[in-house]
């Protein structure tokens, strides 16, 4: 199976930014084998931010449905990685909120043109 990931992370306090690269990345998924959770925290720390409660989920991330439903379309969790200032020097750690989005990838069926 695959999945479909992206990643964004978000710091309440306003005073720190970390970009995130994982952005529509399509990951190879065996639930019989491994959990999505442990896909996702292998990402983050490859780039750098290491997920915090050992890396168990916080929260679900809702979308609203037209019918005033609502679907899981990912999960929350938390994030530390230390920042450094504009010369390199002085690293703090900061916290972030890691918004991820999962969604299952489906391969197109295309439709054979007349020639």
């Amino acid at each position: 199976m695959k999945i479909l990931i992206s990643v964004d992370y978000r710091d309440n306090s306003g005073k720190f930014w970390f970009d995130s690269s994982i952005k529509n990345k399509v990951v190879n998924f065996e639930p019989d084998t491994e959990t999505v959770h442990s896909i996702v925290k292998t990402l983050c720390d490859d780039e750098g931010m290491e997920l915090t409660y050992k890396g168990k989920p916080q929260s679900n991330i809702y979308r609203d449905l037209k019918d005033g439903g609502q679907k899981i379309v990912g999960y929350l969790y938390r994030g530390k990685s230390e920042i450094y200032d504009n010369h390199m020097v002085n690293p703090k750690m900061a916290y972030f909120d890691v918004w991820v989005g999962i969604d299952t990838v489906h391969e197109f069926v295309f439709e054979e043109l007349d020639k």
